[in-house]
């Protein structure tokens, strides 16, 4: 899959560095559609001419050539890895909290004291656990979404 991708930006970027080397023509049809292309249309009148400015000098361009569009290209691809494996990573801290938390439901021994009348009440001790744990489920849903946030910053 890497080696796809890698070869797909060796052909973008050596389309693009080809392209930007010809003159763009404007062209309008006997119908009044313009068309912009690099070659002649038949039946169509020349507007003008639009020339591309030309390349940043090789000191201001990054490495070209097959070799650096493929370092470039596996670089990506391990930050997206390494992006996805803390999505991971997350995801199961998330669902061991979220776990934790439904087992936490159960009053614990001594989490509860009677009362008259033979009901009973939970204790302080109870509803600060639970806080605590919400606060560990909140910690690590922030976690996921920051993990989602920079693989998307990756992508774009």
């Amino acid at each position: 899959m890497t080696a796809i991708k890698g070869i797909v930006a060796i052909f973008l970027a050596t389309g693009a560095a080809l392209a930007s080397a010809e003159p763009i023509y404007k062209y309008q049809r006997p119908d009044g559609t313009v068309i912009y292309s690099d070659s002649s249309i038949k039946g169509a009148k020349l507007i003008g001419q639009l020339d591309l400015p030309p390349p940043p000098p090789a000191a201001a361009r990054r490495p070209q050539g097959p070799a650096a569009d493929y370092a470039l290209a596996e670089q990506r691809l391990q930050a997206l890895d390494v992006a996805d494996a803390r999505i991971a990573a997350a995801a199961q801290a998330l669902k061991s909290a979220e776990e934790r938390q439904q087992q936490a439901v159960e009053p614990l021994p001594g989490e509860r004291r009677g009362v008259v009348g033979g009901h009973s009440r939970l204790t302080p001790e109870y509803f600060a656990r639970q806080r605590a744990i919400a606060a560990e489920v909140d910690a690590a849903r922030a976690d996921l979404d920051q993990a989602y946030r920079l693989r998307n910053d990756l992508r774009e």
